[in-house]
């Protein structure tokens, strides 16, 4: 979200260089959806979770599930300005300092000449070991399920996607809980579990949910030079396709092979890639559709 697109069949595309002018045209675009009664899906992509334990390495404590501990952590430390600049490699620090052992981690990656107390420019190694005998792994379980998908722990280089999520957890949380659109609005799956009715019935709903281009990389157009905008315009359409063909539910659903344990792991700390572990499976590749 510190640049991008957004798109549909219905509005077209638009461009924005920051991510407060991207957070106030969605918010506006979802009052004007909510308005006409419609159930609005929106996609992200970047993580909306961490491997499982981060929130108690973290010390985070209280009521509410790991995943909304962290969500309200990200969203009390983050500072990102109308400019676009924000502290993400001084809150990685801070989070680091909070878990980190004789090697700083588990975050790591920042711009040369960035010299802070707890982040280092190289990777850590996995499993990280955090207090309370906690023991971070480099990839989440969706991540896994997907080629390609950089840790969430890196914030800088190629295909990072760190840096994005910790600004982009704490744009989505104030959308999540602006107070015009808390009452409709659910995380997927965190809020929704995995199913592929998500909404409410045929109520006004908003479903927050993470998405990863990376899935359907055949389908990429080769004329667009800006990779953003043909990531963007390529899982519109996909999505587009399967929600007009009846089958975009699958897609909410459980995902096939996963234990009880680790659906309870998704749903209470590290969250799920919409679409992930589907796509590789030809079964269910058959069931869902191949966009066209």
């Amino acid at each position: 979200m510190a640049s991008g697109f957004a798109g549909s069949e219905s509005f077209g595309e638009s461009y924005w260089r920051t991510r407060h002018a991207c957070t106030a045209y969605l918010r506006s675009r979802l009052l004007q959806h909510l308005e006409a009664g419609r159930r609005v899906f929106v996609g992200f992509d970047f993580a909306f979770g961490y491997p499982a334990g981060y929130t108690a390495a973290l010390g985070l404590r209280g009521s509410f599930p790991p995943w909304r501990r962290l969500w309200g952590e990200l969203r009390r430390l983050v500072i990102d300005d109308t400019n676009n600049e924000n502290n993400r490699f001084e809150v990685a620090s801070t989070l680091n300092t909070r878990c980190g052992g004789s090697t700083p981690g588990p975050l790591w990656g920042c711009p040369p000449g960035t010299r802070l107390p707890a982040l280092a420019h190289t990777s850590p190694g996995y499993p990280y070991p955090a207090p309370a005998g906690v023991s971070l792994e480099r990839l989440r379980l969706t991540d896994r399920q997907a080629r390609g998908v950089q840790p969430v722990w890196k914030l800088y280089g190629s295909a990072s996607v760190g840096g994005q999520t910790l600004v982009g957890i704490s744009a989505v949380c104030r959308l999540r809980d602006d107070p015009a659109l808390a009452p409709v609005s659910r995380i997927w799956p965190f809020e929704t579990s995995f199913t592929p009715v998500p909404t409410s019935g045929h109520k006004p709903t908003i479903i927050f949910a993470e998405i990863w281009p990376g899935l359907v990389p055949e389908l990429l157009d080769p004329t667009l030079v800006i990779r953003d905008q043909a990531q963007v315009r390529t899982v519109t359409r996909w999505l587009s396709e399967l929600d007009a063909a009846g089958r975009l539910g699958t897609l909410f659903a459980a995902p096939p092979d996963l234990s009880l344990e680790a659906l309870s792991t998704c749903l209470d700390e590290e969250g799920w890639i919409l679409g992930s572990g589907l796509w590789g499976d030809r079964s269910l590749k058959d069931r869902i559709g191949t966009p066209k």
